[in-house]
């Protein structure tokens, strides 16, 4: 069994305390937390349009556009690096490291869709990755990187039956177009249940919920 699992709000905390401290490296520069909030929507529209993710490049360089800030952006990003060097406390101890040691490495990929450096620069400072036999990062339909791989690895005619753990919906939608018969976990997070047994399999608030419902 391979299990294909998101990284950002599943493996990784990344809607609260890690992006109260990610915008602590814009407070140096100078900018407001309200500027820093209200230019973040435009990423999420233009991933959806041309495919461009978010990167902290990009969003320093959008803030001195709209607000002709005097920013230092070598500076900047030399010190975002630094930042993102150390990330294991916003890891999801309470259940993450339990879920990975339940499962061989060799069975678990992260599949996470974003900017690659960005993406690789966190799933690195988080320390996760050694508990992971491939990542595979995408700015594209996680379902075909997912048919991808299960064909590179496990051939053409495998009967394998991936898993794909993730918190947003939205990412199984193209599950039912697919080839392979994938399962879906919806990690809630806490969050409201989602009545979508279309395109999900199952509904999970923590991921040590998961070892007993794949056994």
């Amino acid at each position: 069994m391979k299990i294909f699992v998101d990284f950002d709000n599943t493996i990784f905390d990344t809607r609260h305390q890690f992006l109260n401290d990610f915008f602590g490296v814009f407070d140096k520069y100078g900018v407001s937390r309200e500027v820093f909030d209200s230019t973040l929507p435009y990423f999420s529209k233009t991933s959806l349009q041309t495919g461009e993710c978010y990167s902290p490049e990009s969003h320093i360089r959008e803030i001195k556009k709209l607000t002709e800030q005097n920013i230092n952006e070598k500076q900047f990003l030399q010190e975002m690096e630094i930042f993102l060097e150390d990330l294991e406390k916003y890891v999801f101890d309470e259940d993450f490291y339990e879920f990975a040691n339940n499962f061989d490495k060799k069975d678990l990929i992260i599949l996470s869709y974003g900017e690659d450096n960005f993406q690789s620069q966190k799933i690195n400072g988080s320390g996760v990755k050694q508990f992971f036999e491939d990542v595979i990062i995408t700015q594209g339909d996680k379902t075909k990187e997912i048919e991808k791989y299960i064909q590179k690895c496990c051939g053409r005619d495998s009967v394998q039956v991936p898993v794909l753990i993730d918190d947003k919906l939205g990412y199984f939608e193209s599950v039912k177009h697919s080839q392979l018969n994938i399962k879906t976990i919806h990690n809630v997070r806490g969050g409201e249940f989602c009545n979508d047994e279309k395109n999900c399999d199952m509904h999970v608030k923590t991921l040590r919920e998961i070892k007993k419902s794949l056994s």
